[in-house]
């Protein structure tokens, strides 16, 4: 007798819990965080709430923290890379122009039943860009400048390396849309806005393919600027090059679980206007790591 209550005690207190908190559509109690912290990211019995993709979450959480990789570029106001022939120097080689992303800090604001939400944090950036011919950008003049390099007989010098190298500080502004604010690895998500920077680095870097002899800058018409010698094969010169101070790009990002795409595009020119060509950077790319 005393046993058959017991029983029954059991039984009632537990339907009690069990209407205490309603049922997701996944399976998972509302507001029962040990339910939360017990579902299985991707296998059973294998549980993974606390990597980065696959943690569980209970309100929005957007996708901006993270390592990053993409292909760097730029165009003129044309949006194509066929650049004026008073450039030569700045045609590139996409295919090795790399652009590296670290935004270890990420703020998320919920907007709407945490599926639409704003996304702020910080970001460091470091773009590759290198370039197709040899030509070495001068960093003290009125304007940006360039010459080609050639040897003792007035042939161009071959370079291994010839690339500029731009790092900023990024603050990022998103309005984001995710379908599944409960479990990242069954969620579409896509973003859009805008990512202000501050430029905090920037140098130029040439390897040689003979760190011997002596080196001749050549203007347009062919006549020798200057001359200098190599001690190593590798020349790295940190200089503004006349760069703007601050940027301002447009931003997408689209992505379904751990899978995250995104592109920009610059709202301001890479140089400082009348100083450089004009020209607007873009960036496509993928995270390789996301939190």
């Amino acid at each position: 007798m005393i046993f058959s209550l017991l029983v029954l005690l059991s039984a009632t207190s537990q339907a009690q819990d069990e209407k205490k908190y309603p049922f997701h559509k996944h399976g998972m109690h509302m507001g029962d965080s040990t339910m939360m912290s017990e579902v299985s990211c991707a296998m059973d019995n294998f549980n993974m709430a606390d990597f980065p993709f696959c943690k569980n979450h209970k309100k929005y959480n957007g996708h901006w923290a993270g390592f990053e990789l993409a292909v760097s570029g730029y165009v003129n106001s044309d949006f194509n890379m066929n650049f004026n022939p008073a450039y030569p120097y700045m045609n590139m080689n996409t295919a090795r122009s790399l652009t590296v992303n670290f935004n270890p800090f990420e703020l998320n604001v919920n907007l709407y039943r945490n599926k639409i939400g704003f996304t702020t944090g910080l970001g460091f950036q470091t773009s590759n860009y290198y370039f197709s011919d040899n030509y070495v950008m001068i960093q003290d003049s009125a304007k940006l400048v360039a010459f080609q390099v050639q040897d003792t007989f007035g042939n161009p010098v071959s370079m291994k390396v010839n690339k500029m190298v731009v790092s900023y500080l990024n603050l990022p502004l998103f309005f984001e849309f995710q379908t599944n604010p409960y479990r990242r690895m069954s969620s579409f998500h896509v973003s859009l806005g805008v990512i202000a920077g501050v430029r905090i680095g920037s140098y130029t870097k040439q390897v040689y393919d003979d760190k011997e002899g002596t080196y001749f800058l050549v203007d347009a018409k062919g006549n020798k600027i200057a001359s200098y010698d190599v001690e190593h094969y590798a020349v790295h010169e940190r200089a503004p090059y006349h760069l703007s101070p601050f940027k301002l790009d447009a931003a997408f990002r689209i992505g379904w679980s751990r899978l995250n795409l995104f592109s920009t595009y610059s709202l301001t020119q890479m140089f400082q206007k009348g100083q450089g060509p004009e020209v607007y950077p873009f960036t496509v790319g993928i995270t390789l790591l996301g939190w």
